[in-house]
């Protein structure tokens, strides 16, 4: 064979291989482009793509182009179907340089559908791939929904986790101020997961002093409604409703999730009444937000002793959150049996019936695992919510009981030192007709006033010191007779200590009114007097 024939078939050969290789489709190349800034037209442009044209790698491609623009454009990947073919061709494929993102994508679907394991697993790979070949947008996005799913399950690693997605966000040239505002919004949140509480709230500043300089409403909104969140869990409840009032008043999208958020903290500062005047105003088909929104109705009417209607509300809670776990033990069984069909048919073709039968029983033991285990969780809850209800329930009950008893006590003490000065005043009358002097007076001594004052402060909780500090112009004179008033001393008994009749003393009850502040008021002096 010469040198001719040799260089022949090598160029033969090399144009069969070139051949052979699948063709690349541009208008994948475009979509991808635009799928960061325009995502709308970059699932236009693969609208128009034929699939049925497409090698196995390129539908890989298509799939995983698509499910970015989805993504992009605000539309949550709730749905494999699509989603799957790109996993199983870039799964074992860890240099392509689109492997990185199809694990983050399918981390997220499995976040999104409450596969843990799952979710970690592929997250943590994005991370890692995306990490080594320098892609550090993809590892921040994957490190930020790491830290997620570990909240519940590890809150001191999902802190350590979004601590390293803040850092290597705010490494990045072009990284924006807005997202910088969520990557520490995120550790935030892990920290408060983690009872970190202070650390949360100083984070959230953080976040809050970036969001004031980005000047978005929409941003500063998700701002106040976490530090609304750090804030309740400080028990610092008139600071938390502020933030939560302002939240949604910032955000024109009129979030329900946001609403609920301040419906809450209405019901920690016991402004009942706001509480369920807003949750009459939310409208929502979400059963989680129709549930929370109940369970806030029923704390609130367990507040004002309503115990039946709470129990009402609490049945309606519970009926949202029946159809909720029964919504998502359908959407988990229809998912594992598209798994199972899909599963199957690919092994019938390529003839591997025995390793199908295995992912059959696999995948039935797994749905019938995590059936039990959301009917264990549901009746767990529900247990767990009926004690919680009677616990409150004794625990309200006996707070009344406790109220009233001192309410009791309080008021045989005032009525023991208004006997005491009704005895005086008689024991001074009759003394004065024995000496056969008549008197229409009879006045207190210096010592008098200083042990009714002292007394009146004791048991009526400072009530001389807080009257002089509200209405500071009052003389002395004033406060003695508000003390006296504050006593139930009857019309007759205050005519003698001041030497006037009845009618004198009536006339200076009502000019008194103006000092208080209650001139054009129906309410008697001495009815505000007795109740403040």
């Amino acid at each position: 064979m010469n040198n001719r024939t040799i260089i022949f078939l090598f160029v033969f050969v090399a144009l069969l291989m070139t051949g052979c290789k699948e063709r690349h489709n541009q208008s994948i190349d475009v979509a991808y482009q635009l799928s960061a800034t325009a995502p709308d037209s970059a699932l236009s442009v693969l609208n128009d793509v034929n699939q049925k044209k497409l090698g196995k790698a390129e539908m890989a491609r298509y799939a995983l182009v698509y499910t970015i623009a989805q993504d992009k454009s605000g539309l949550d990947v709730d749905n494999d179907s699509l989603l799957r073919t790109a996993y199983t061709y870039y799964n074992n494929r860890e240099d392509d340089s689109l492997y990185a993102k199809c694990e983050y994508y399918m981390g997220k679907y499995y976040m999104l559908n409450d596969s843990t394991e799952l979710a970690l697993d592929c997250l943590q790979k994005a991370a890692d791939a995306s990490e080594k070949n320098g892609d550090r947008y993809t590892q921040c996005m994957a490190l930020e929904k790491y830290s997620r799913v570990l909240r519940q399950t590890n809150p001191r690693k999902a802190v350590e986790v979004a601590r390293h997605a803040e850092t290597t966000y705010a490494s990045i040239p072009e990284a924006s101020k807005s997202n910088i505002v969520y990557t520490k919004l995120n550790v935030s949140m892990c920290l408060l997961f983690a009872d970190s509480v202070n650390e949360a709230e100083k984070k959230c500043k953080e976040a809050m002093s970036v969001a004031y300089e980005v000047k978005d409403s929409g941003i500063l909104s998700d701002v106040y409604q976490d530090m609304a969140s750090v804030l309740a869990e400080k028990k610092n409840y008139k600071e938390s409703l502020w933030y939560s009032y302002q939240s949604c008043k910032l955000d024109n999208a009129d979030q329900s999730s946001k609403m609920l958020n301040l419906a809450w903290s209405y019901l920690n500062a016991d402004s009942i009444k706001q509480c369920n005047a807003l949750l009459n105003t939310i409208q929502t088909e979400n059963l989680s937000e129709l549930y929370t929104a109940y369970y806030i109705r029923h704390l609130a009417a367990i507040k004002e002793h309503d115990y039946s209607k709470a129990v009402s509300l609490a049945d309606s809670a519970y009926h949202y959150l029946e159809q909720m776990y029964g919504n998502q033990l359908d959407s988990k069984q229809e998912y594992y049996n598209s798994l199972v069909k899909t599963k199957y048919e690919e092994g019938i073709a390529k003839g591997k019936t025995r390793v199908l039968s295995w992912l059959i029983v696999i995948a039935s033991l797994l749905g019938l695992a995590i059936i039990v285990f959301i009917l264990h969780s549901y009746r767990q809850f529900k247990s767990n919510a009926k004690f919680k209800l009677k616990t409150e329930e004794e625990k309200l009950l006996q707070e009344e009981k406790i109220h009233n008893e001192e309410l009791h006590h309080k008021e045989i003490q005032l009525s023991t030192m208004r006997n005491f000065i009704l005895r005086r005043i008689d024991t001074a009358q009759k003394i004065q007709e024995l000496r056969g002097i008549k008197t229409d007076s009879v006045p207190l001594t210096e010592e008098d006033w200083e042990e009714i004052r002292l007394f009146v402060d004791g048991v009526e909780g400072d009530f001389v010191t807080r009257l002089h500090s509200t209405f500071p112009d009052l003389s002395d004179d004033d406060i003695r007779l508000m003390m006296l008033l504050r006593l139930k001393m009857p019309t007759k008994a205050l005519a003698l200590i001041y030497g006037i009749s009845e009618k004198s003393i009536k006339q200076k009850l009502f000019v008194y009114k103006a000092k208080v502040g209650i001139s054009g008021e129906k309410t008697s002096l001495r009815t505000f007097i007795e109740a403040f």
